[in-house]
């Protein structure tokens, strides 16, 4: 069972009004499950879609059977979520345009399973190393994976916000889901856009080495605000202590 320091964040930013970003997390069979989605429609669209998503996300892990893996409970509870904001975006004509990225991930054992679409993104710090775990959903992010841009440039590029997948578009979503080991010591970091366009990985890495979980959370946003704050900014920390596939009774760490 995993033993972690969990905290989360989200804040609106210095320029949007109103702040379409939600973080969730729930203590999850032996383990913790968490996410973070960002809205977009408008301020009433974008706020109802990422709320729902989490709102949906939770519901249908806690209904799914049993018998079913993590990974695919995760993958139909995204499914589920896609299918409710669809519906509302093609029958509430004011939610027309509504829709969400979202990335979810469970730590259960020794384990990291995580379902996304858009553009958050969850990252593992490990040996002094940072690495991205997931794709964004992006043009520009295509132009990164065929050689055209750097991830530097991407980072500012002023279309790095169009989506080319998200939750609510589609009857279908195509959804990414990883699946890898984890071991104490590993600290995830999992965000919205609004983070990793203002702060570069240097920086998330030098503060994920020198802070645990509430304090890292505290000081990403403070740097992203202090980068201009142009977006909503969303932050999810989860530092492995232990884990083990064995049942000793989990433990966690909940921020607000």
């Amino acid at each position: 069972m995993p033993e972690v320091d969990f905290f989360h964040l989200t804040d609106t930013g210095l320029v949007r009004e109103e702040n379409e970003d939600a973080v969730g997390s729930w203590p999850y069979e032996d383990g913790l499950l968490f996410a973070v989605a960002d809205g977009l429609g408008g301020h009433t669209g974008g706020q109802l879609a990422s709320s729902l998503a989490l709102d949906v996300l939770a519901q249908e892990m806690e209904r799914a059977p049993t018998s079913w893996s993590v990974q695919k409970r995760l993958r139909r509870a995204v499914q589920q979520a896609n299918l409710e904001i669809y519906t509302k975006a093609t029958t509430v004509p004011e939610l027309q345009r509504m829709g969400t990225t979202l990335t979810a991930s469970t730590v259960v054992g020794d384990t990291l399973i995580t379902a996304h679409v858009g553009d958050c993104r969850l990252y593992l710090l490990r040996a002094e190393t940072l690495v991205q775990l997931t794709k964004d959903h992006t043009r520009v992010w295509e132009q990164v994976e065929y050689g055209i841009l750097s991830p530097e440039e991407a980072r500012t590029h002023p279309e790095r916000h169009v989506l080319s997948r998200c939750l609510g578009h589609n009857v279908i979503p195509a959804i990414d889901i990883l699946r890898r080991p984890i071991q104490p010591g590993d600290i995830l970091l999992q965000c919205s856009d609004g983070i990793h366009t203002s702060l570069p990985e240097s920086d998330l890495m030098e503060v994920l080495l020198k802070h645990p979980a509430e304090a890292a959370c505290r000081t990403i946003v403070e740097r992203a605000r202090e980068a201009g704050g142009s977006d909503n900014l969303s932050v999810q920390v989860v530092s492995v202590l232990s884990c083990s596939a064995a049942p000793p009774r989990a433990w966690w760490r909940f921020g607000p």
